[in-house]
C-alpha cells in the first residue's frame, strides 16, 4: 500500500515528536473537571467520597491518570519528554518510534478550529469572570475568541446591549453556549482516554472556573520559565501550539481592545 506520509510526518513518527493534537490533549486534561478530581484523589487530598461515587466512568478517569500522570506540575514540553511520549509512542530497539502507545488519537477527527476555540472559550471565561468579578455572557465570550459567525463582526466585547443588537447577541450567545458544551465534552472524554471526541457525556461535574484559571495561569508561567532555562542552556526550544497559534491571536485581540478603548475616550472627551 502506498505511503502517503510527508517527509516531516515520517520524521516526527520515527523520532517520537509531538504534534498539535498531543499538545491540545494536554490542554484539555488541564481543564477537565474529572481529571482535576482524579489528581486530588491520587495525591491524597481531601475528597468527598459521595462526589466520586456520582461521576460517570470514574474508573476510566483513574486509568487515564495512571498513564498520563500529573499534568499540573510541569509545562507541556517537560510532560511530553517525561510522560507524554510514552503515552502515545513505543520505542523500538533501533531507537525509532511507532505510534502504538497506551493511548491513540482518534481518527474521527474533530476540526482543529473546534479544539482551539473550545479551550480558548473556557480559559477566557475563567479569566474574564475573575477580572470582572461577575458572570460574562456567552455572546461576549464569542466575540472575545472570534467564533466564526457573521455576528462577531457586528459586536464588540464592550458593546452595550440594545434592541437593535438583540438578534446578534442571542444568536452568538447560543453558539457560544454550544461551543462551551463541546469543550466540556472534549475535556471530559480526554480524561477518559478518548481524544479528540465531542461525544456527549454528563460526568456529574462542571467547570470550576476560578480554580481552572489558577491552574492554567501557573502552568503557563512554568512554560515560560522552562523556555528561558532551555535557551540559557543553549537548547533548541520548539514553539508550542499556544505560542504559535494562540498567543498571537490573544495579543492581536488585546491591541484591538486597547484601540477601541482609546477611541471611546477620544469620543467622550476623557482621553
Amino acid at each position: 500500500m502506498k505511503n502517503n506520509q510527508t517527509i516531516g510526518e515520517t520524521y516526527r513518527l520515527e523520532n517520537g515528536l509531538n504534534n498539535d493534537e498531543h499538545e491540545l490533549f494536554h490542554e484539555y486534561l488541564l481543564i477537565s473537571p474529572s481529571y482535576q478530581l482524579a489528581h486530588r484523589v491520587m495525591t491524597g487530598q481531601d475528597v468527598d467520597p459521595a462526589v466520586v461515587d456520582g461521576i460517570s466512568k470514574w474508573d476510566l478517569v483513574l486509568e487515564t491518570y495512571a498513564v498520563c500522570g500529573d499534568v499540573y506540575s510541569m509545562p507541556f514540553l517537560k510532560w511530553w519528554e517525561t510522560i507524554g511520549r510514552g503515552v502515545f509512542y513505543t520505542q523500538k530497539a533501533d531507537g525509532t518510534h511507532t505510534p502504538t502507545g497506551s493511548l491513540q488519537l482518534l481518527s474521527n477527527k474533530v476540526h482543529e478550529e473546534t479544539l482551539l476555540k473550545g479551550v480558548a472559550l473556557v480559559n477566557d471565561k475563567a479569566r474574564l469572570e475573575l477580572k470582572n468579578a461577575k458572570h460574562v455572557e456567552n455572546w461576549r465570550l464569542g466575540v472575545e475568541v472570534g467564533l466564526k459567525s457573521k455576528w462577531t463582526k457586528q459586536l464588540k466585547g464592550s458593546t452595550k446591549k440594545t434592541h437593535d443588537n438583540l438578534e446578534a447577541r442571542t444568536t452568538l450567545g447560543i453558539l457560544g453556549s454550544k461551543k462551551l458544551k463541546e469543550a466540556f465534552y472534549i475535556a471530559e472524554n480526554a480524561a477518559r482516554g478518548s481524544f479528540p471526541s465531542i461525544t456527549p457525556i454528563e460526568s456529574g461535574l462542571e467547570f470550576d472556573y476560578p480554580a481552572l484559571y489558577e491552574l492554567v495561569k501557573v502552568n503557563h508561567k512554568m512554560e515560560m520559565l522552562d523556555k528561558r532555562e532551555r535557551k540559557s542552556d543553549g537548547l533548541y526550544v520548539p514553539k508550542t501550539y499556544f505560542a504559535r497559534k494562540v498567543k498571537p491571536k490573544l495579543e492581536k485581540a488585546k491591541k484591538m481592545q486597547i484601540e477601541v478603548e482609546r477611541q471611546v475616550k477620544l469620543r467622550t472627551g476623557k482621553a
